[in-house]
């Protein structure tokens, strides 16, 4: 964007203005005609909600979205947490639902308690941008994918996932021409930039979630604790469920479809041997892919299951001995009825359990039987229950109607696992011995036999009719179950954890096919190379990639208490940094410590993290030749990475996180100096596009 020097301070403009923005950026010098519209964003914005090109409504009215139905018209949609350690710790402020529709980076580290604002985008309906022809056209759906015309712009470049989803969301939240919150695509200053520059402005906390980020520089992409994802987050990942779940009629065939994968586990588990880790690590992948397809930035989160244990063992105790429904799970997939239900069922059902329904209003329960008993409704009218559990599923997609968490208090003291549970076997030296059996010996593992107990426990027996097991005990329907794929995402964080501490210890049969994929076992060993990392909890501070660096500040990010007190790593993160032709720099790193210059000691400064050093030397070839190489190479490009490709820098922070956190520390800031040989400050060595903390169970 153009510098405006005129002014020091970052110049906003409205999401509307940054719509059109975008838009005329991707169409650039190309001026094709929309049917009489040269660029019809450009319209005034009542003909701009109002056009129609060739018949297609570019923006979609409002509440006309029937999502199923608009989804499987459309070909398919774009999408678009709390880190308590237990229920009984106080919850922190809820982040504005303003602040949430617009994709804001703040952190919401113990809600959201309201499952109105847990329901993020399906609160209301982010149907809206779906169905509108230009968000379809701009990520090349029907009828914008080639068989009746091309993807929009028509003669420009296409616009980025991340572009295309904050338009979306401006559809979505009405179109409003103007807004008060800043976005996070400003118009900086020169002098703006400078000060950040030379660390006398902090860097805020980014607008972007680290998966949007990360899909942007095509770095690997976080799977997050579930109870750590953003109101954002945790809205796009519901929707991904639920537009899976319209597919499910054609489940046999279409990959689609939530029940097809489902179905795929039913057919073809393994269990009980050494594939057991190396099958379900595939298993995700597949589906996280598919899940990416739709919204990009989505990824499986996992269910840490220690951090649950003290919550668990206090519900059944609550409840024993009057049912074995007792348990708890986490919140993200547990059942509410909130005011969309009810405006649902309205005249549906009988008023009587309509207004039971109102008494539990935003009120979270475990199972639908929880709710029911809660509202003094009898479970096993089949014509109200499967509307009202229909109602309860589009509410919350990750909830299954099929789940009654709990068991004999007895056998959950014994064996729900703890922290120590998971660090012994975390020590254990032999792949078979904590991961199943080779295939000369079969035998279940250590880590899977904590994973049965989780099935067992998580699933449960309907309360009404002790015979019915619910969808997590069985092989055949666990995956129907959306909490099956947080659990084994935790499996595969824990066996991930255990590559780290004996690195070559693998399964013995890595030419073997992993069916019904043409991946070898071999394929499936290291994560990075499938993609993903495992992370607790992440903040994110961007720079400007053209702009020097010689000091760096970022803004305070809080950090939920039950975060500082159970992780494993924290870690402060330089993304793409880029050759510098200045020689190498040396880079301190500070956490705290704002005013961190060139004579700020290091030596018994409980504020100091480490020092980095960055090598590289003076260009030795034309003008050009050190300049950043492009992102991708050409097709058919089989040469090796570039040398001077942007690389990161990944600091261990954990011992300086928690001197600072004994201190009495929840705020967390980062602060870089760079330094020459000369121990002075040195301009013009280091180029990079962020800076994150990030945390590590």
């Amino acid at each position: 964007m153009a510098d405006q020097p005129k002014d020091n301070k970052a110049t906003s403009k409205s999401r509307y203005e940054l719509v059109k923005q975008i838009l005329n950026n991707a169409q650039g010098a190309a001026n094709p005609s929309y049917q009489g519209h040269p660029k019809f964003w450009e319209l005034p914005l009542e003909e701009f909600l109002q056009v129609s090109i060739y018949s297609v409504r570019m923006i979609a009215d409002a509440g006309e979205e029937d999502f199923c139905d608009d989804i499987m018209v459309g070909g398919g949609a774009g999408a678009g947490g709390s880190c308590c350690e237990s229920e009984s710790e106080p919850a922190s402020p809820e982040q504005p639902a303003s602040e949430s529709a617009a994709g804001s980076g703040a952190h919401s580290c113990c809600g959201p308690s309201d499952p109105a604002a847990a329901s993020g985008a399906l609160q209301p309906s982010r149907g809206r941008g779906a169905a509108s022809g230009l968000i379809k056209g701009l990520k090349g759906q029907f009828p914008f994918d080639g068989t009746q015309f091309p993807q929009l712009p028509w003669g420009g470049t296409p616009v980025s996932s991340s572009d295309v989803l904050f338009i979306e969301s401006w559809i979505d939240d009405g179109c409003p021409a103007t807004d008060e919150a800043a976005s996070a695509l400003v118009a900086v200053s020169q002098p703006l930039k400078m000060a950040l520059a030379q660390g006398h402005e902090e860097h805020p906390l980014s607008t972007k979630s680290i998966n949007e980020f990360s899909d942007d520089a095509g770095k690997v992409k976080a799977r997050k604790n579930i109870e750590c994802l953003t109101p954002e987050e945790l809205a796009r990942f519901r929707r991904v469920i639920k537009i899976m779940r319209c597919y499910d009629t054609y489940h046999q065939y279409d990959q689609r479809s939530f029940r097809y994968w489902a179905d795929i586990h039913a057919n073809n588990c393994q269990h009980g041997w050494e594939q057991f880790l190396t099958w379900h690590r595939a298993y995700l992948y597949y589906f996280e892919q598919q899940m990416q397809d739709i919204d990009p930035t989505v990824t499986l989160p996992y269910w840490d299951w220690p951090m649950y244990r003290d919550d668990v063992l206090k519900s059944i105790a609550k409840l024993q001995p009057a049912s074995v429904d007792n348990g708890t799970v986490p919140r993200a997939y547990r059942c509410f009825v909130d005011q969309s239900v009810l405006d649902s069922l309205k005249g549906k059902i009988p008023d009587d359990y309509w207004n039971s329904l109102q008494k539990v209003k935003d009120q979270t329960f475990d199972s639908g039987n929880r709710l029911y008993t809660a509202a003094n409704i009898t479970y096993g009218d089949e014509t109200w229950d499967d509307l009202i559990m229909g109602e309860l599923a589009r509410a919350n997609p990750l909830w299954d109607r099929y789940r009654w968490p709990g068991m004999a208090a007895g056998l959950a003291t014994d064996l729900y696992p703890t922290p120590e549970d998971v660090q012994r076997i975390l020590q254990i030296p032999s792949f078979f011995t904590f991961g199943s059996g080779p295939g000369s010996n079969h035998f279940f593992g250590a880590v899977e036999n904590i994973h049965n107990f989780i099935h067992t426990y998580s699933g449960g027996n309907n309360p009404v009719d002790q015979n019915q097991t619910g969808d997590m005990q069985s092989a055949g329907t666990t995956g129907r179950d959306p909490i099956f794929w947080a659990h084994h995402s935790n499996v595969d964080r824990v066996w991930s954890e255990w590559q780290k501490l004996h690195p070559g210890t693998d399964p013995d049969d890595p030419t073997d096919i992993l069916a019904p994929w043409t991946n070898s076992v071999a394929d499936v060993l290291t994560i990075s190379d499938l993609g993903y990392e495992y992370m607790k909890s992440s903040y994110l501070f961007e720079t400007d990639n053209k702009v020097p660096i010689t000091r760096f500040k970022s803004a305070s990010a809080t950090v939920h208490p039950a975060v500082l007190a159970r992780h494993s790593r924290a870690e402060i993160r330089l993304h793409k940094v880029q050759y510098s032709t200045t020689g190498g720099a040396f880079i301190r790193v500070f956490l705290n410590q704002p005013d961190a210059n060139a004579d700020t000691p290091t030596k018994g400064n409980d504020n100091f993290v480490t020092s980095v050093v960055t090598f590289s030397g003076e260009c030795i070839g034309g003008p050009g030749h050190c300049d950043v190489p492009p992102e991708s190479k050409r097709k058919y490009d089989m040469r090796p990475r570039h040398r001077k490709t942007p690389g990161n820098f990944r600091i261990d922070a954990t011992e300086t996180i928690s001197k600072l956190s004994l201190q009495g520390a929840t705020d967390f800031q980062v602060n870089l100096v760079v330094l020459g040989v000369d121990g002075k400050p040195k301009p013009n060595a280091l180029w990079m596009d962020a800076v994150s903390l990030i945390f590590k169970d």
